[in-house]
């Protein structure tokens, strides 16, 4: 086998030794001779040496040559004429020549841009593998042979539409039918390219060498022919071969046509990437995408986005409000998705995290509960909503840290729980829109001097119990507010002989009548069948007791509200959204004795949207009333007696 392989090298030196000899060096150039014709061909300088040209930047190829006074037509580029001339740059070709032979210009690396004449009839193979600068090639319009259709960056072989030598910029046109061998011979700086569906043949060698290729997509769903190493980087002496490191793309449906087709098997077989592109972006949060990377145009293209927000904030929507999250969407063209979050609704503070609060962004309402402390120099534990209009300080709440909501100049309202034993320096500092204190303890809170520096003391008005207020007056810090009234209800502004719920987020508005007789009325407000909250007030409407949780003025800043025909109005804080709870209406006389009672259910709004009463706008079920010794029945706005009978 080795004595085979050694006289076929042997048989090749000999042929190429008497086919070319020595040329005449005419200018810059070499030629061969014939004195027959009278014409000239473009020949090597040093035969087999690296050094062929060397220093030549610049090919200007007559048309016509003189020696001895003799002239010669010019009317090829022999084999391997300039092979390997690393210098070269341009090349200019003239109309008379009409053959460029194989390898003529090989492995010139810096050649950027080479257009064949009209005149050219035979072109080599190998005539320019390996010119990796090459960016431009084009052939002269009339040429009968070959032509560069469609500004395709290639040279194509008219009569049979075979594509024969390529660039690293050819597109190749619809109309090749066969990539030649060697076309695109070590290219290497070819990246990818595309092989239209009209091509049905790839000749041997045809990207061998093409090192920088990662990306061939194949348009055909038939596989066309291919030959021997054609996608091949490199084919050592003891024939150990090596396939380029590509993906190699095909049509959807056709990926097991092409696994199992002759000469693909060597080759990584895949369907088409993804062709968009996906941005997500986010405040306060992040975003993850599925990897779009690992989809593929074959596969259901459907993109997962997950919004996970900062500490202290909660997910809202996406840009173009839809509110799933994780959101699926099928991507069919390059989009960008940006999360919206808002501040937390709910969480944890104080003491050991004891505290839970809640924000209602809607109202713009926080409120703090559950049993635990804010002790001195303690924050309020998360970043307080800087846009929050209104403070609820909850029953069982013992002390407000220092600084907790310094400096939130949004703040308009604020209620403090009966518990609430101290309130630290600067609790309240700089809270410039301070409009008014809602106080439930019955004596004094212990104040520091600081704690609310800042405050407009004459414009802000301090409301208390009404047993209080006296205390109050008299107590350090609090004695600095000018107006300090009782909390009470607040007048109805209409007419109602029936109780009226408008729930709110993390509070509701009960409106319920009034009565001559009554001298009392009692609020219950229940949760799960427990009392959740208990509130007194005297037959003027002012509050004279609380049990288990604050309740607060949700409109007025009137001192107290005097019974009319109207009715009374208080609004319940404190509450927890998207909750339902029960409510008892109790009138009393001057010995406690109940002379009307009202009751339904209400359910709290959730994310601010409004919520109905029980299962309707307004549930009463039965309420009795006693009038002129005479038990009544009130029963959708109209009153009847105990057998049913209408009363007018």
């Amino acid at each position: 086998m080795k004595k085979q392989l050694l006289l076929f090298l042997f048989a090749i030196v000999a042929s190429v030794g008497t086919m070319f000899a020595d040329g005449t060096k005419i200018d810059d150039l070499y030629y061969n001779l014939n004195e027959t014709d009278k014409t000239a061909e473009v020949t090597y300088e040093l035969r087999w040496s690296p050094d062929n040209y060397k220093g030549l930047t610049t090919a200007n190829i007559p048309a016509s040559v003189t020696y001895s006074g003799t002239t010669y037509s010019v009317t090829s580029i022999g084999d391997i004429a300039f092979e390997g001339c690393s210098s070269l740059t341009s090349v200019t070709i003239p109309n008379s020549v009409t053959s460029i032979g194989s390898s003529a210009f090989s492995v010139c690396s810096s050649l950027t841009s080479v257009t064949i004449p009209n005149s050219v009839t035979s072109i080599g193979d190998w005539a320019f593998s390996g010119c990796t600068g090459l960016t431009s090639l084009s052939v002269e319009a009339g040429n009968t042979v070959y032509d560069s259709r469609n500004n395709c960056n290639a040279i194509i072989e008219t009569s049979t539409n075979t594509l024969i030598v390529g660039c690293q910029n050819t597109t190749i046109p619809n109309s090749v039918t066969s990539i030649g061998v060697g076309a695109f011979h070590v290219c290497s700086s070819l990246t990818s390219v595309t092989i239209p569906n009209s091509v049905t043949s790839i000749g041997d060698w045809a990207f061998y060498g093409c090192t920088g290729l990662t990306s061939v997509t194949i348009e055909a769903d038939t596989p066309p022919t291919i030959g021997f190493y054609c996608f091949y980087s490199y084919v050592d002496y003891y024939n150990n071969d090596f396939p380029l490191n590509i993906s190699i793309y095909v049509p959807c449906g056709s990926l097991d046509t092409y696994k199992t087709a002759e000469g693909w098997s060597d080759y990584a077989i895949k369907y088409a990437p993804l062709p968009y592109k996906i941005s997500t972006q986010a405040e306060n949060g992040s975003v993850t995408t599925t990897d779009v990377a690992t989809l593929t145009i074959c596969d259901e293209p459907f993109i997962t986005c997950t919004a996970t927000p900062d500490y202290g904030y909660h997910f809202v929507q996406w840009s173009d409000g839809l509110k799933d999250n994780p959101r699926i969407f099928r991507l069919t063209q390059d989009t960008t998705f940006t999360a919206e979050f808002a501040y937390d609704r709910v969480g944890t503070c104080g003491k050991d995290l004891a505290l839970v609060w809640s924000y209602d962004p809607t109202n713009k309402v926080l409120t703090i509960g559950n049993a635990g402390e804010f002790t001195e120099n303690m924050q309020f534990g998360v970043e307080a909503p800087n846009e929050m209009e209104e403070l609820v300080i909850g029953n069982s709440v013992t002390a407000i840290g220092a600084n907790a909501f310094a400096g939130i100049e949004t703040l308009k309202k604020v209620s403090i729980g009966e518990s609430v034993k101290t309130i630290y320096d600067r609790a309240f500092y700089n809270c410039v829109n301070l409009e008014t204190i809602f106080n439930y303890r019955p004596t004094p809170t212990n104040a520091y001097s600081t704690a609310f520096d800042g405050v407009d003391k004459f414009e802000c008005i301090l409301y208390v119990l009404p047993n209080s207020i006296d205390m109050y007056k008299n107590a350090s810090v609090w004695r600095d507010f000018y107006y300090t009234y009782a909390i009470g209800a607040e007048e109805a502004t209409v007419t109602t002989n029936d109780v009226t719920v408008e729930p709110q987020d993390n509070a509701a508005t009960l409106t319920w009548p009034t009565s001559n007789e009554a001298a009392s009325y009692t609020i219950e407000i229940t949760k799960d069948g427990v009392v959740f909250c208990r509130l007194t007030f005297n037959a003027n409407g002012q509050l004279t007791g609380i049990a288990f949780a604050p309740g607060r003025d949700g409109q007025s800043m009137a001192p107290a509200a005097v019974m009319t025909a109207n009715g009374l109005q208080f609004t319940v804080t404190g509450l927890n959204s998207g909750t339902q709870y029960g409510y008892n209406v109790t009138a009393k006389d001057a010995n406690e004795q109940p002379i009307a009672t009202y009751s339904g259910s209400f359910t709290t709004t959730s994310e601010g949207v409004p919520a109905g009463i029980g299962n309707t706008a307004v549930e009463q079920k039965i309420t009795k009333i006693l009038h002129n010794g005479e038990v009544l029945i009130l029963r959708d706005g109209k009153t009847y007696t105990v057998q049913g009978l209408e009363v007018k």
